[in-house]
């Protein structure tokens, strides 16, 4: 997923006003709850996720932070004075899980969106369904503002094509509507919303786009493709402040439910970054929040326009500089080197495009890294790899640097001769494994064939050659799911049940690693939480069962607890 304004809700200030005054003026007294001064939590497995893998039965926590972890004998003399006092009864606590790369809180879009996933996400199988459930949400919102449906997917649809501005003008002719693709790098709109955007058969396609038009007339058919969809896309999640509230509140919630105690906005703009600043200010954002500003506020930043600094608190950490440097492989955007096995509607040599120009790429990265921000450029295809690790290795001769941490987003189908490039040149990826579940059957038959898309999320490669890496659910593209996010690497069955290159399975103590300790070294928080260790935030999860030596599907694991700072944001019902 690549649009900032695609993967959440864009904010205003004025949402904020809104979202602050609710409960008389005083919400924010509410929201910010303060831990209990004294937990010791004991009688349980600890997994402590340090460098040394260290186990414990006992851990204890003290205001927001790790104060002791050993065994139960260790944390008796904290017992006389403890606020609280936790039997585990042989329940399993990991540190709180990390999302390495996201779109928060665009999980939430569920609220106020008509979802046209296909299974194994949703349940639209054809055309007039998903029809229907746009019609649905326009009765059920009524109005004039953007009428919006998310997640279809045209491969999985009976009729296997994109949706037109007919589909949808026969849904509403009154208001616009906007249907977003899975991949969320295109996006279908109706001939009010064309219209709105001066949208005729006379607009050329903006560089590193398309908008798709009728061979027979000439005109658009409602499809734009990658930069093309942007400026649309960012008008219709300019959502009514009370929409953005229950989009929040709906992430906020499933991330908790998740075992999140870090989210992230992986490519955010100025709007996003004020307001879920604010947000978390407030505690309308319980879990720490990790934001990438988007590659236009890095470059601004380091004119001297902006201070992205100013954004930054206690719990909200503004990160590395996002570039996107292709589509997505089901979208037949990811630049590939070799041309896509069916390439669909495109010529036999068809192998997608890049987003950004090699000289672009080049002369931003190396202005943003010489300015000593971290890089974090998108790139599913292996072309587009090729053109971020040139970008990189020019970027480091200009300015020379031992632990600069630059992040490659999805490196879905990173090559065995990139990885060592990456190694060679200290760049860290960021592996989108749910591809392996979710496209991988349709990569293998359709987008890749066998040899390649058994490589796709190549982690087990990595771990041989010693690069740190981590996995991530790029939600809202795939919902937020913890445990399948841990299963994936390890399992690589597709949705079909099929084994995906399983000479790349890894461990179920690497999969956890990706998730926790080496999440918060990627993303540059390892002093402050990743692992449960004396001095680090008291970020937990407890769970059902102990995933390193579960029998069972590691998906059946539950999360039973999320804590904040020590403070529980979800406990699981009793039954």
């Amino acid at each position: 997923m690549t649009r900032s304004i695609i993967k959440g809700a864009v904010w205003t200030m004025a949402a904020l006003i809104i979202l602050v005054v609710v409960g008389g003026g005083i919400a924010w007294l509410r929201l910010h709850p303060s831990p209990p001064g004294l937990q010791v939590w004991a009688n349980g497995h600890i997994l402590t996720m340090d460098a040394a893998g260290r186990q414990a039965t006992a851990v204890v926590i003290e205001d927001d932070k790790i104060a002791a972890v050993g065994g139960d004998e260790d944390v008796e003399r904290w017992l006389p004075d403890a606020d609280v006092a936790l039997d585990l009864e042989g329940r399993t606590v990991v540190p709180g899980f990390i999302e390495a790369h996201g779109h928060f809180p665009g999980a939430g879009l569920t609220a106020v969106a008509a979802d046209l996933n296909s299974p194994p996400i949703g349940t639209v199988i054809d055309i007039p369904q998903a029809l229907d459930a746009l019609r649905e949400a326009d009765a059920e919102q009524p109005g004039d503002d953007w009428l919006i449906g998310f997640g279809y997917d045209d491969t999985m649809l009976a009729e296997k094509r994109h949706f037109t501005r007919a589909d949808l003008d026969s849904v509403s002719s009154t208001r616009p509507v906007m249907a977003m693709h899975i991949s969320a790098h295109m996006a279908v709109v109706n001939t009010l919303a064309l219209e709105r955007f001066g949208i005729t058969a006379e607009t050329p396609d903006p560089a590193g786009g398309e908008i798709r038009k009728d061979p027979a007339t000439g005109e658009p058919t409602g499809l734009l493709l990658e930069t093309a969809s942007r400026p649309i896309m960012l008008e219709a999640l300019n959502m009514p402040p009370l929409k953005q509230l229950a989009v929040v509140r709906s992430a906020v919630d499933e991330y908790a439910r998740q075992g999140f105690t870090t989210v992230q906005n992986g490519l955010a703009t100025l709007e996003q970054l004020k307001g879920m600043s604010g947000a978390s200010k407030v505690g309308l954002i319980p879990q720490r929040l990790v934001v990438w500003p988007k590659d236009e506020l890095g470059l601004a930043a380091t004119k001297g326009e902006l201070t992205l600094g100013e954004y930054a608190t206690d719990r909200v950490h503004i990160g590395a500089i996002k570039f996107v440097g292709d589509g997505s492989i089901q979208g037949y955007t990811g630049f590939l080197t070799e041309p896509y096995q069916q390439p669909g509607e495109h010529s036999a040599d068809y192998r997608g495009y890049p987003n950004i120009d090699a000289e672009t790429l080049n002369d931003q990265v190396k202005t943003i890294h010489c300015a000593g921000q971290q890089v974090a450029v998108h790139g599913n295809g292996d072309a587009a790899i090729d053109q971020f690790l040139d970008a990189w290795e020019a970027a480091l001769e200009a300015c020379p640097a031992k632990d600069a941490r630059p992040v490659l987003v999805h490196a879905q189908m990173a090559r065995a001769d990139q990885l060592t490039r990456m190694k060679t040149l200290g760049v860290t990826p960021s592996f989108f494994n749910a591809h392996v579940y979710y496209w991988g059957d349709r990569h293998r038959d359709i987008f890749l064939g066998p040899e390649r898309a058994a490589r796709i999320s190549p982690a087990a490669s990595a771990v041989a050659l010693g690069l740190r890496f981590t996995t991530h659910l790029d939600t809202p593209i795939v919902p937020i799911n913890s445990m399948l996010q841990l299963w994936t690497p390890v399992a690589r069955e597709t949705s079909s049940g099929q084994v995906l290159g399983p000479e790349e399975r890894i461990s179920v103590e690497q999969a956890l690693r990706a998730m926790t300790s080496d999440a918060a070294w990627q993303l540059r928080l390892e002093t402050q939480i990743g692992s449960i260790e004396p001095g680090k935030q008291a970020d937990l999860v407890i769970l059902s069962e102990n995933p390193l030596d579960y029998a069972g599907n590691l998906r059946d694991i539950r999360v039973e607890r999320t804590v904040v700072g020590g403070v529980t944001i979800f406990e699981e019902p009793n039954e």
